[in-house]
């Protein structure tokens, strides 16, 4: 990787040389995370390159994480580089900014309140509950089941249930399978040069009838429940209910947050499942810690909110988890008017990316950073660290408003299926996070199920 240099204001900011149109994406797309990585240990906490036309800026220490997403949030915009994930995500608050941002989240704000924390907890744990009972026959049989694929079902199945209620099990299973066809073309086609592109090939044919479905049916849902009543304790009801903030929320806003929540509240909380029980499976004495915390918090029972707050160290393997593995890995955002980021200018026309995945790992701030140690997260030694060199959930005004529900749903799973089974690799293989929509691992996990007497 050879080095450029960008005249950003006062000082250089350093960077890696790319190729003419083209910039350094070739290298990028290769493999995004060693690319970040590299360029963050070869030149610093401000990078500058060039993907595609597109001058970029890689911001990598927390106190300019801090700037960005908190300190200098008006200044920076999310609409523009969002636009090759607009067709999964809408005009919703994932995406919209400014006034239209502010007035949405206060709209939406009341259908994620503590108050609505016990309804999510119940769907987790029936939908949970459901998984275990069906893995009881696969295990008696002796057969694997691939760990990725059944969180990203069971997920599935949660967000499905929160957004409407229950659902007849083969419009759910469409919907599914819909969900899986249009995230897939998405996160396939993110790092392509030409991924903005839409030819008439099959798997775009496919991705546009599984779109086509996800709208289709979350029409049919707001409609019905504008018609009739939403089923209770939903979001979706939630939403309707909630006090209107200004102006009423409309069925076109409506639309795109619920196929939002559809998206986002399934991938993410899918592949950090997925990659807990990767980690687990390779750490028995975490494990093993964990199994009996789980048992002794809920004595082979159903797990419980309740109890949430006594499971410390299971919620801290979480944490860990969630640190080398984030699953929104990278954001972007764009200046609306030039700024200043530790001596150096940056103006509108760039792009500004964050990355958890590179600034989970800063040397200043992580001791052995690709280790994997719950006890990073004790309350003392969290404590000591920068609020920004832990950013999952992102952060500042725009935090994620589903990370308590993402929070409570990976606590319940992991101490149901703690308390029941032990979930083994059946064979050996290299396991590599695969830099998409989400942050995945690749290839399948299979693994054995191996029920506790």
């Amino acid at each position: 990787m050879s080095g450029r240099t960008s005249l950003t204001g006062d000082r250089r900011a350093e960077g890696p040389r790319g190729y003419p149109l083209v910039g350094v994406l070739p290298q990028a797309r290769r493999d995004p995370l060693r690319f970040f990585m590299e360029c963050a240990r070869r030149y610093g906490d401000v990078i500058s390159m060039r993907l595609g036309p597109q001058e970029v800026y890689l911001l990598t220490h927390p106190d300019h994480v801090r700037h960005v997403l908190q300190d200098s949030a008006r200044v920076y915009a999310k609409e523009g580089p969002a636009t090759r994930v607009r067709a999964l995500f809408g005009q919703s608050l994932t995406v919209v900014d400014g006034d239209r941002w502010r007035r949405r989240r206060r709209q939406v704000q009341p259908a994620f309140q503590p108050g609505q924390h016990a309804h999510f907890a119940s769907v987790v744990t029936r939908a949970t509950e459901a998984m275990l009972e069906r893995w009881r026959s696969m295990a008696e049989r002796s057969a694997p089941v691939d760990a990725a694929a059944e969180m990203r079902r069971l997920t599935q199945t949660i967000i499905i249930r929160a957004c409407f209620g229950d659902l007849d099990a083969a419009e759910g299973k469409a919907l599914g399978e819909a969900l899986d066809v249009a995230v897939g073309h998405v996160d396939r086609r993110l790092w392509s040069a030409f991924g903005w592109l839409q030819a008439a090939t099959p798997a775009v044919g496919r991705y546009r009838r599984a779109l086509g479905a996800i709208n289709a049916f979350v029409s049919h849902m707001l409609s019905h429940a504008r018609r009739t009543a939403p089923t209770p304790n939903t979001l979706l009801a939630a939403l309707l209910a909630a006090p209107a903030a200004g102006e009423p929320i409309t069925d076109a806003e409506l639309h795109d947050e619920l196929k939002a929540f559809l998206v986002a509240g399934h991938t993410t909380t899918a592949s950090a499942l997925a990659w807990t029980w990767y980690v687990l499976s390779h750490h028995p004495q975490v494990r093993e810690r964990l199994e009996h915390e789980c048992r002794s918090v809920f004595g082979g029972g159903t797990a419980t909110i309740e109890m949430l707050p006594r499971l410390d160290y299971t919620r801290r393997v979480i944490d860990e988890v969630l640190r080398l593995y984030p699953p929104t890995w990278l954001t972007a955002r764009m200046p609306v008017a030039d700024d200043s980021v530790a001596g150096y200018t940056i103006t509108t026309d760039a792009i500004v990316l964050l990355s958890s995945y590179v600034t989970h790992r800063h040397p200043a701030v992580w001791e052995a950073p690709e280790a994997f140690d719950p006890d990073r997260f004790t309350r003392a030694r969290i404590g000591a660290r920068p609020t920004f060199a832990y950013f999952p959930f992102g952060g500042g005004p725009r935090h994620c408003i589903g990370s308590a529900f993402a929070t409570i749903e990976m606590q319940l799973i992991v101490a149901a299926v703690a308390q029941r089974y032990r979930l083994a690799p059946v064979r050996d293989v290299p396991v590599i996070p695969i830099a998409g929509l989400t942050l995945h691992p690749s290839p399948a996990l299979p693994y054995g199920l191996h029920p506790f007497q």
